[in-house]
């Protein structure tokens, strides 16, 4: 039996250099607890993607979210493919979208709501959750389901919790979830 603190063991960072806690200790689990994010929660970890940098300030993001009591939550299920199916232990599920016009200039979207989804994620650490992000799904499924606007274009799937208890996963999912990981240390190069 494997127990959640043995996943942290084997899944934590170690960076070679000191870096902020939340950076220290975050990884993307695929198992979650049962229980509840606090309501104040969900609002600071909102507020933090709220306020990350974007090119010309068009925030050009949109956060669409459910909890697992919710219908909606089952539809987002219901999209994920198969691999990603273990979000359903997940208390809360967010839908992550950019936007990629605004008034007709040049929007760095991509880049923009992935600096909004690490503010996202690494608020949720430091407030003791974990996230998983996952980019493959249906999205046309997602969007006919939710009738989303049509600028709010679905790019990743967040799914955020407490760390689950491992001793009730499943054989395949712990295989997946006990794969080492892995950084590369060769990404960085000073110029003259």
């Amino acid at each position: 039996m494997t127990t959640a603190g043995e996943i942290i063991k084997i899944k934590k960072p170690r960076p070679d250099y000191p870096v902020i806690a939340e950076i220290a200790n975050r990884f993307s689990p695929r198992y979650f607890s049962d229980e509840k994010v606090k309501s104040r929660d969900i609002d600071s970890i909102f507020e933090a993607a709220r306020f990350a940098p974007s090119g010309w300030n068009f925030q050009p993001w949109y956060f669409y979210w459910a909890k697992k009591e919710d219908k909606s939550y089952n539809k987002i299920i219901s999209c994920l493919t198969k691999y990603n199916r273990f979000a359903k232990t997940a208390p809360i599920l967010i839908v992550a979208c950019l936007i990629k016009k605004f008034k007709g200039k040049k929007t760095y979207y991509r880049h923009d709501l992935g600096a909004a989804v690490m503010s996202l994620v690494l608020q949720a650490q430091h407030l003791g959750y974990y996230c998983r992000q996952m980019g493959d799904f249906n999205k046309n499924k997602l969007i006919t389901l939710f009738n989303f606007d049509k600028a709010n274009n679905p790019f990743v799937i967040i799914a955020l919790g407490k760390l689950g208890n491992y001793r009730n996963i499943d054989d395949g999912l712990l295989k997946r979830e006990l794969d080492p990981r892995q950084r590369k240390k060769d990404f960085v190069k000073k110029l003259d």
